[in-house]
Order: C-alpha cells, then sequence, then structure tokens
C-alpha cells in the first residue's frame, strides 16, 4: 500500500512544472518530504521554500510558490480523494 502511495506521489509532482524553466518540482526541491498518516488519511507536504537555489533567486521561487501549492494541493487530492492535504515549511532544526 505504501508504495502505491510513494508513486502516486511521485507522479503529482512530475506532473508540476516551473513554467520558465520546465523543471519538476522534484527537481526544483522546493518539496521537501511528505508525510502520510494512515491513522487520520492525511497527506502533510513540508516545503523548503528557497528550494535548492541561490540566494538571488529566491525571490523567483517565493512568487511561483502559491500557484505550486494550489496545484500541489489539486493533484493530491485528484490522487487521493479520501485524504485531506495539509501544507506547511519545512524546518531543518
Amino acid at each position: 500500500m505504501k508504495d502505491i502511495i510513494q508513486e502516486k506521489i511521485d507522479r503529482v509532482l512530475d506532473r508540476i512544472q516551473d513554467p520558465q524553466t520546465g523543471m519538476t518540482l522534484s527537481q526544483l526541491g522546493l518539496v521537501e518530504k511528505i508525510r502520510y498518516v494512515e491513522k487520520s488519511q492525511k497527506l502533510i507536504v513540508f516545503f523548503n521554500r528557497l528550494g535548492h537555489s541561490k540566494a538571488c533567486c529566491a525571490a523567483l521561487n517565493m512568487v511561483l510558490l502559491a500557484d505550486f501549492e494550489t496545484e500541489i494541493k489539486s493533484g493530491l487530492k485528484a490522487e487521493f480523494p479520501q485524504f485531506s492535504i495539509k501544507l506547511t515549511d519545512f524546518s531543518h532544526t
């Protein structure tokens, strides 16, 4: 079951692309991890708002992030209609 969930999550992240570069969310590194909480049927998406880009690109990432969040929510909701989807910031601490 967990393999199927991971495959669906990977497909969603690979479908969503930055319109400027054509890179997927997987490639951009904006999604640090996604946690599946089986008991409450919830997916928690942890964002690294700066991604793995240089500081000069941070402003661009912030502008695109709102669109990415919307696309992630709708993509995951389409794959997992019974799950709730929560977006949160990833902290390295």
